[in-house]
């Protein structure tokens, strides 16, 4: 487990970073849960930090993000991420999961006070991509952010399917 005392090299975000990482490996999905084991890997003065909050302020681990960067994190405008967060596109080339991995990251520094709306994320997440692609993700429909992520990988994994059976096709004419 990643650990966390606030005075080492390691930043609030690359800890939140590694904390989420190691956190996937265990398939947590209860909030409370989370968040318990978030505790975990804070110490020294990031566990007192803790320790001071008022008790059952933080109900999941969402807003424990958000008070963690807020204390802990290099100060920047509160636009900073958001503002991020929509200039960013997926490169040619680039792996669905590597990009939704740099997305994911970005998200999650913006502070709830500045969050986008939930229409706003799924209109910033598809125009990240080409046009006709843009087409075929609005048609899902998909009411949230992680929703829209996981059809991207549907409909990348179809586009790859149907290119791989029009290369056998073309190979037997």
């Amino acid at each position: 487990m990643p650990k966390f005392t606030g005075i080492e090299g390691v930043t609030a975000e690359e800890h939140l970073e590694s904390f989420y990482s190691y956190a996937d490996n265990l398939d947590i999905s209860e909030d409370d849960v989370w968040v318990r084991v978030f505790v975990q890997s804070l110490d020294g003065e990031s566990r007192k930090w803790f320790r001071e909050l008022t008790p059952r302020s933080i109900a999941d681990i969402e807003p424990l993000d958000d008070a963690f960067l807020k204390h802990w994190e290099d100060k920047k405008d509160l636009l900073y991420y958001h503002t991020e967060f929509g200039n960013l596109k997926r490169e040619n080339g680039e792996l669905f999961s590597d990009f939704d991995k740099t997305l994911n990251h970005m998200y999650i520094k913006i502070l709830v006070d500045v969050k986008p709306t939930t229409t706003s994320d799924i209109l910033t997440y598809s125009s990240t991509f080409d046009f006709d692609f843009y087409l075929l993700l609005r048609e899902r429909r998909c009411a949230t952010l992680a929703n829209m992520q996981y059809a991207a990988l549907e409909v990348e994994s179809n586009i790859m399917v149907a290119e791989k059976l029009k290369g056998n096709v073309d190979r037997r004419r």
